[in-house]
């Protein structure tokens, strides 16, 4: 756990109505428990935080493979994004999907940004799913069109849908190529207006392509971390997506604003938008959270190998040492806690605080030989490096067991599985 610098040592832990009763070395027995577990052989981390995703795509996996974003743009442009080929019924049960997903590889918290409004079903989804979370509702009914915004009225009652289900309200704002005076004002605006009712956050995808910086720099003589700082746009309860075009000064700016960066390294890998500077970005004091974005520009939603990509990218790219197995658990766990103000009650294991917890089989092969020796030890290396989605046994959100030996126990994964292929072989036809 990050608190202690994800020193392993044995123990137990023990949760009373959805909190950490205790975490330490003494030895919890069953007769003390109304549910005992046996996790011995296992490795217990924080559940992680995914700040960045799109669950409407999850059932288009892999229909637009080996594109750029331009050229994702271009293709899909008479559907729309698909959306004239689907209904709502369809992105909602894609949501699902993902956040089944999500769940039995270790995902607590998600962030769902969203193409188009699904109302009140935003918030059921993952309430029925049973992980926490941001909904993002775009400002715009259709992302495409900065003309058409939602009411004041509309956001504000989303707002509230949220956190009556215990989720984090968040508004999706435009990104670059939407820029220009009057579009910025009106998305700050309704930004405002979102939060005026309490506890509430924005979210943009931003500095990700060479051609929405070239957009900026043409049009505005700079960077667009300088154009919304000049206009006082940037704030700590912005959470920017992918951040991979940033020059010194961009980072000292979105350090000093307190904005967190959500960067989702093998999307930006596969759809190749570059290497974002991630150890500057850490070094130079901002909140650097991850994610795996949407399906059609990653696959996944397997935290495990955000975090593996994140340090091997930086180290391949800047140096060895860049990044550290250390500072990619940071960055899927209290990092993402941080970027909502939740560190104080969740992202690590400690006496009083959520139990949001993920449980890895360690006795596969690919996890063996796990050792402590003194100082030395694998185990930190063994989760960032060698764990995968497919290795977590049990996911406790707020103390609900969720995911119990392998299982989702909230949904019909078959079911959702079933109901995606159908939509998936509907849309590959018209397409």
């Amino acid at each position: 756990s990050g608190h202690d610098n994800y020193t392993p040592h044995k123990g137990s832990i023990g949760i009373i109505d959805g909190r950490i009763a205790y975490a330490g070395i003494k030895k919890i027995e069953a007769g003390n428990c109304r549910e005992w577990i046996d996790a011995s052989g296992c490795v217990i981390m924080p559940g992680m935080y995914n700040c960045h995703c799109h669950g409407d795509m999850t059932f288009a996996r892999g229909i637009a493979g080996d594109m750029t974003l331009a050229e994702q743009n271009g293709f899909f442009e008479k559907t729309n994004w698909m959306q004239t080929l689907i209904t709502d019924d369809d992105r909602y049960y894609s949501r699902l999907l993902t956040y089944a997903e999500a769940l039995l590889s270790g995902t607590t918290f998600i962030v769902e940004n969203m193409y188009w409004s699904l109302g009140d079903r935003s918030a059921e989804a993952m309430t029925r799913a049973g992980i926490l979370g941001a909904p993002a509702e775009d400002i715009r009914p259709d992302f495409r069109d900065c003309a058409n915004l939602h009411t004041d009225e509309h956001l504000k009652d989303f707002a509230v849908k949220c956190r009556e289900a215990g989720l984090i309200p968040m508004v999706g704002s435009i990104s670059e190529e939407s820029f220009d005076e009057k579009n910025l004002a009106a998305a700050f605006a309704k930004y405002k207006a979102f939060a005026s009712g309490g506890n509430a956050f924005e979210t943009r995808h931003f500095s990700e392509t060479d051609w929405r910086m070239e957009l900026i720099g043409e049009k505005y003589g700079t960077t667009p971390t300088d154009v919304l700082a000049k206009r006082g746009m940037l704030h700590d309860r912005l959470l920017v997506s992918h951040a991979v075009h940033l020059s010194d000064a961009d980072i000292d700016m979105l350090a000093e604003a307190g904005v967190s960066v959500a960067n989702t390294p093998q999307c930006e890998m596969k759809i190749a938008d570059g290497i974002a500077r991630l150890a500057d970005l850490k070094n130079r004091g901002v909140n650097v959270c991850l994610g795996t974005d949407g399906a059609l520009w990653n696959d996944s939603n397997d935290m495990f190998r955000e975090m593996k990509q994140a340090v091997l990218l930086q180290n391949a790219a800047f140096g060895i040492r860049s990044l550290s197995a250390r500072d990619a658990l940071d960055m899927a766990t209290v990092n993402g806690a941080k970027a909502f103000g939740l560190e104080k009650e969740t992202g690590t294991i400690e006496d009083g605080k959520y139990a949001d917890l993920v449980v890895i089989d360690a006795k596969k092969p690919h996890m063996r030989p796990l050792y402590r020796f003194g100082e030395r030890e694998n185990v930190v290396s063994n989760v960032v490096f060698n764990a995968t989605g497919s290795d977590v046994r049990d996911v406790f959100v707020r103390g609900r067991h969720v995911v119990s030996d392998g299982k989702l126990t909230t949904i019909d994964v078959g079911k959702l599985i079933k109901r995606n292929e159908e939509t998936y072989a509907k849309v590959a036809e018209a397409l």
